[in-house]
């Protein structure tokens, strides 16, 4: 069964809006972040490369809103999501195993930097 990446989207986005009040516009970094990430999404489930570069970016700009640090862990985060084969994807998002998952140290990063 293939995991949705609208439904993680949401969350993230949602957790991000009630932290961030307002939003900013993206640079090119986040461009270049985003795109190997969704590559990766468009490959691993149902969810459409387009379709995930609108959330990435959404999420990158609500990040930026909340602090520097939050968006280089953001952008730091994407950059490791792009290189995951499938089963690496799968393994991150289910967070097997769970002190080691594929991008667990990006992930903390995120937590630390964006939900002090």
């Amino acid at each position: 069964m293939r995991a949705s990446f609208s439904n993680f989207a949401r969350v993230l986005i949602a957790a991000s809006i009630a932290l961030a009040c307002s939003l900013v516009a993206c640079g090119d970094d986040f461009d270049a972040a985003c795109s190997p990430w969704c590559a990766v999404v468009d490959d691993c489930t149902e969810d459409s490369f387009s379709e995930c570069m609108n959330a990435c970016m959404e999420e990158s700009s609500q990040a930026r809103a909340i602090s520097s640090e939050c968006a280089n862990a953001v952008r730091d985060q994407n950059v490791c999501l792009g290189e995951l084969t499938c089963a690496e994807f799968e393994a991150w998002l289910e967070e097997i195993p769970p002190d080691g998952y594929p991008c667990k140290a990006a992930d903390d990063g995120v937590w630390n930097a964006c939900f002090p």
